[in-house]
């Protein structure tokens, strides 16, 4: 009887066969490795965002303090714009990553610390109170201390060592992740306003110093501006005050095998 060439049932696969299977189920990525490769990635659409963020930083500081405020209001809103978007395409497409957990939040601060500065330095401007802007810097420097801190510690936690090469490499090595609080999010956004305010009040001031009403327009706009300045002080104190006392802004991870 002639026997068609096959497998059957309870028959073991050749060698040849049992081999190329395995390899092709080792070249195969299961599910928790492609979560562990979309986490320590930094090539994802949230994080070109934030990165053409950090990008835009010096430019927007390089045009008001050229007196080039169109330009500099319209790379500030676009860094604002981002700020939102790349948080947003993150979650709604699960696209978040260690990475981004550590760009975002130096992005924002990139971005805080060039615009503040440029906006209160003698040669500049100088829309922004000298009390304030101290203020918003020294919160942002004392977090990037912290943030030092947390990552040489978590290192240690995590891998047993905080060589220098560990430290910058955060995509072999991911130890913490940062999870900015609710008043931070409420006082990057009001900086934002306030900010943005500052350049586009400077915007038309210029366009209408030839208007009769331009005067009072202009006490009504910086006395409103000023109360804004007030608020913004109060939510940067109090966000710095949160990272102090909340147990859930930082979180170690595990080891990434």
């Amino acid at each position: 009887m002639l026997v068609r060439p096959g497998i059957f049932a309870g028959q073991k696969l050749p060698i040849l066969c049992r081999s190329t299977a395995i390899r092709y189920n080792s070249t195969t990525p299961s599910a928790p490795q492609k979560m562990r490769s979309v986490l320590s990635s930094i090539h994802t659409i949230p994080n070109m965002l934030t990165i053409s963020r950090i990008a835009a930083a010096p430019l927007i500081g390089h045009y008001i303090m050229t007196n080039n405020l169109v330009p500099a209001l319209g790379l500030f809103s676009y860094s604002c714009l981002t700020d939102f978007l790349d948080g947003y395409v993150a979650r709604k497409y699960n696209m978040r990553s260690v990475a981004g957990t550590v760009l975002d939040p130096m992005a924002d601060k990139i971005l805080m610390l060039v615009t503040t500065v440029s906006l209160a330095c003698p040669g500049g401007p100088q829309v922004i109170p000298i009390p304030l802007a101290s203020l918003i810097i020294g919160r942002d420097v004392l977090l990037a201390l912290s943030a030092i801190y947390y990552r040489i510690a978590s290192l240690q936690h995590t891998y047993g060592k905080a060589t220098w090469k560990c430290f910058w490499d955060v995509f072999r090595y991911p130890s913490a992740e940062v999870r900015p609080t609710k008043i931070s999010k409420w006082n990057t956004f009001l900086q934002m306003i306030y900010l943005g305010w500052a350049v586009a009040t400077m915007i038309f001031q210029t366009r209408g110093e030839n208007e009769e009403d331009e005067p009072e327009r202009t006490n009504i706009y910086q006395r409103a501006f000023g109360w804004l300045g007030y608020v913004v002080g109060c939510t940067t104190v109090l966000s710095g005050a949160s990272y102090v006392f909340s147990k859930n802004a930082v979180k170690y991870l595990k080891k990434v095998r």
